[in-house]
This record gives structure tokens, C-alpha cells and sequence, in this order.
């Protein structure tokens, strides 16, 4: 039996049940094979290769011995990691941190051209959050998992089994939107840059009013891509927005459409503020009362957007 991939994606782009994402995630980002045979033996692979990255690597860590590069990765790392999602307990566990740290360091070491920047730490976190709730055989409400109560429930080879998935799902899922997280941040300022053109062909009105008042695009929407609007959702909508990132392997381009829908939901609002308002606004958006629903629509009128300008230069 072999899953066919091209009908999964379009399924999951379309929003996941909790029951089949994980494994839907797996399989479209290339870690799970489509043969359901070859499945058990693939993973337990995978998993063990993880585990013996982390204790070569990782359990071997030396800061008196490191080079300057691998000293700053790690300790880069550590400092983000209070900053990870703070308003959820989850993300604050020292068992959490500990497998964040594993993980990251690890991809920082194993793609050098890039290292570790701030903003993936918290592109771990729905797939840390998603595998964890699979572990708990689904039993327990989003609240319950956000709380982090039930960590102390998983034995270590569950945790360890969280965290290789983890690990090898986030690097996929980059290697799809590498220039987002290049020492310059180059890819990022691209992608603003074409954000604020969409946004005048879509609303020149706002763009104006945003120039009136020098208000740079750069100044709100860096954090929008550094992070995938992971700092301005709640779990539930990013993970309904991620159903649609996971089954797209151009997701790093479409995203630029769904910042613009976001952008554009508070148009009115933002038309009727100066200078010092906007900015606060902006830097704290009021969207974390949002429901998967509201995704819908953002998604939705973001896709409209993709075809519409599809051909054109923007």
C-alpha cells in the first residue's frame, strides 16, 4: 500500500483532522515513505540516527574546546529559548528546552551556510506540539497539552521519539525556505519588499497613509516572516495554516499573500491611526482571539491573490 501524495496534499491543504495530521505532516514533508511497509523499519532509522547525532554532537559539546562557531550556535540557542512561545507553559518546561536545544543545535551544525538564527526556534513548536499530542493518544484538549502537565506522563523514548520527528520534519520543511534564514536575512527583505507592492496594487490607500506617516513595512513585517505569523496566532491557527505550509513546497513565496490578508483585515483601522499607534498596533496585532475559521478566510482570500498575480511582476 503506497499513499498517494499528490490527493494528501490537496487534503491537508484544504486543513487536517487532529487524528490524521500527524502522519499527514510526516509523509508530505518527505520523512514518513508512502509505502506503508517500508514505514517501521524507515523510522526507527531515522529516529536512531537522531539519537546518535545528539550523542556525538550535541552530549559531546565542549565550551572550552568549541570553536568560536559552534560556541555561539549553542549559546545563541540557549539564550532564545525562554523566548520560545512564552505565553505557553508547554514551551517553558526545562524537559522542553532541553529537546529544543538538542534540535536546534543540531540543525544549526548540520547546515552551516545558514546556522541558527532567531526566528526558528519558534518553527519547532507546532511540530513539538503535534507529535506531543500524539503521544498522548489524543486524549487530552488543546489547553491540557498547552499546559505541559502531561510531560511528566511520556517515558524518555516517547520524548525521544517527539523530538527526532521533530527534528527531521523542521529540516524539510526548511530546505523549502532557506533564504528566509541566511545571515542577512536577505530572502526576508525580498519578501517584504513584494509585500508592500501587492499591498499598493490591492490598497494604495493604506500604503499611502503608511508612507504619510513613515511607517516602514520592515519595521512590522520582519517578525511576520522570520516566524510564519507564529507570534500573532494562536496554536490552533497556526497549525490550520501549517496544514496548508506542509502541502506546499512553495509555502515561503505563498506566505507573503497571507501576511497581505492579514495586513489587510485591519485596513480600516489602521487608515484612522498616526504614527505611534500603528507601530504598537502592528507589533501586537489583535488576531489571538482568532479561530481556525478566521484561517479560512485568510487562506482563502491569500490563494485568490497567488493566482491573480501569478504572472504578473510584482
Amino acid at each position: 500500500e503506497v499513499a498517494d501524495l499528490n490527493r494528501l496534499r490537496t487534503l491537508c491543504w484544504a486543513g487536517c483532522d487532529e487524528e490524521h495530521r500527524p502522519d499527514t505532516w510526516r509523509l508530505l514533508l518527505r520523512y514518513m515513505p508512502g509505502n506503508k511497509g517500508r514505514r517501521e523499519e524507515k523510522m526507527a532509522g531515522l529516529r536512531s540516527e537522531y539519537g546518535e547525532a545528539v550523542a556525538n554532537y550535541f552530549d559531546k559539546y565542549n565550551p572550552d574546546s568549541a570553536d568560536e562557531y559552534h560556541r555561539v550556535m549553542y549559546n545563541q540557542i540557549a539564550v532564545d529559548l525562554p523566548r520560545t512561545n512564552p505565553s505557553m507553559p508547554l514551551f517553558q518546561s526545562p524537559r522542553v528546552h532541553a529537546s529544543l536545544h538538542r534540535i536546534l543545535y543540531l540543525w544549526a551544525i548540520r547546515h552551516p551556510g545558514t546556522g541558527y538564527v532567531q526566528g526558528i526556534n519558534d518553527l519547532v513548536t507546532p511540530f513539538f506540539f503535534v507529535f506531543l499530542r500524539e503521544a498522548t493518544h489524543r486524549q487530552h484538549d488543546d489547553a491540557t497539552i498547552a499546559s505541559g502537565r502531561l510531560l511528566h506522563t511520556l517515558s524518555p523514548d516517547t520524548l525521544a521519539h517527539v523530538e527526532a520527528d521533530c527534528y527531521h520534519c523542521l529540516t524539510n520543511m526548511l530546505d523549502n525556505a532557506q533564504d528566509n534564514y541566511v545571515v542577512d536575512f536577505k530572502g526576508i527583505q525580498e519578501k517584504v519588499f513584494r509585500l508592500k507592492r501587492i499591498i499598493r496594487r490591492l490598497d494604495d490607500a493604506l500604503v499611502a497613509h503608511l508612507d504619510h506617516h513613515n511607517v516602514d513595512f520592515i519595521q512590522f513585517a520582519f517578525r511576520w516572516f522570520n516566524c510564519l505569523l507564529m507570534r500573532e496566532l494562536s496554536m490552533a491557527c497556526t497549525l490550520r495554516l501549517w496544514d496548508a505550509y506542509v502541502a506546499d513546497k512553495q509555502f515561503a513565496a505563498f506566505h507573503v499573500y497571507v501576511c497581505a490578508a492579514v495586513l489587510l483585515a485591519f485596513s480600516d483601522d489602521l487608515k484612522a491611526m498616526d504614527f505611534q499607534d500603528m507601530i504598537m498596533f502592528l507589533q501586537k496585532l489583535p488576531t489571538h482571539h482568532w479561530e481556525a475559521s478566521q484561517m479560512e478566510v485568510i487562506l482563502a482570500q491569500a490563494y485568490a491573490w497567488a493566482e491573480q498575480f501569478s504572472l504578473s511582476h510584482i
